[in-house]
């Protein structure tokens, strides 16, 4: 078997048509390459070089050798840099729990473009109204508003305070009078979610008065715990209690309503959360670095 060391070498000095230009090339001494030279040709029983003092030329057999073995060589070293091009890509999988709100506004927008940047990374969201164990259900990190998560969480904000108001349509408004005070919701048709589709628990709304949270328990004759609750607004089935993120463009052009705006109660903000600051893999990092973008 050829000593390809050698192969590598002979191709540098045909290329280099110097043996001090091949070896400051390669990385070792003149002496080295003559040497290296010098036993190839013992082992092919061939002269491969013209040598002169001032001048070096291939030989008529080093010359059918270097075409034969040039474009070999090439290929190879462009194999082994794709190779090296492949390692360097990030790819793997990141597995995010998160909220409806959270999903819509803040962590879909932020790796919608994230995601054609870095095709080979696989993203799977899903969407969770619920509080989970990320760890337990398999998940790398999870997405809640505040940061009060268990001890051994880290979190990382990724979103402004949220903001919830109530809004209703303006044709719903038309038919009915405006609300006054929270109670007055009483008499209105009123739209809201299920936190849980297992339990069957109604989501409570909250309002500030004078630095007092207030709690109402909405009796509502339209659920639904999807993007379809801004839709069955617009269509004007009754008042709802949402986040403002999810209304704002409507609000700004008067499709909806905001009421009882003094009442307005102001989350804190949203943050991603996962377990240790140690071991994560570079396209957790990636991933991570896009949502606090």
């Amino acid at each position: 078997m050829h000593n390809y060391n050698e192969l590598n070498y002979f191709i540098t000095i045909a290329e280099a048509k110097s043996f001090i230009g091949a070896a400051k090339s390669l990385g070792v001494s003149s002496s080295a390459l003559s040497h290296s030279m010098r036993n190839l040709e013992t082992r092919l029983n061939l002269r491969l070089f013209n040598r002169t003092t001032r001048s070096l030329s291939l030989t008529e057999a080093g010359e059918q050798l270097y075409k034969q073995l040039a474009p070999l060589f090439k290929q190879i070293n462009e194999d082994v840099n794709a190779l090296g091009d492949y390692l360097d890509t990030p790819s793997g999988t990141i597995r995010i729990n998160a909220s409806n709100i959270a999903i819509e506004n803040f962590i879909y927008p932020k790796l919608s473009q994230f995601s054609l940047r870095y095709p080979q990374i696989k993203i799977e969201i899903e969407c969770d109204n619920n509080l989970v164990d990320i760890v337990k259900d398999g998940f790398d990190m999870g997405c809640r508003i505040g940061n009060d998560l268990a001890k051994e969480m880290v979190a990382v904000k990724i979103s402004d305070p949220l903001r919830m108001v109530l809004v209703a349509s303006p044709d719903y408004l038309k038919q009915r009078k405006e609300p006054k005070q929270i109670s007055d919701l009483d008499q209105h048709l009123l739209i809201g979610k299920k936190v849980s589709s297992q339990h069957g628990m109604e989501t409570i709304w909250e309002f500030t008065n004078s630095g007092n949270i207030i709690q109402y328990h909405p009796s509502t004759h339209f659920s639904i715990n999807n993007h379809l609750r801004k839709q069955a607004i617009l269509d004007g089935l009754g008042i709802c209690w949402i986040g403002y993120p999810d209304v704002k463009n409507e609000l700004a052009t008067g499709r909806l309503i905001e009421l009882l705006s003094d009442y307005s109660i102001t989350y804190e903000p949203f943050y991603i959360y996962y377990p240790s600051r140690k071991g994560h893999s570079n396209v957790f990092k990636l991933v991570l670095d896009a949502l606090k973008s």
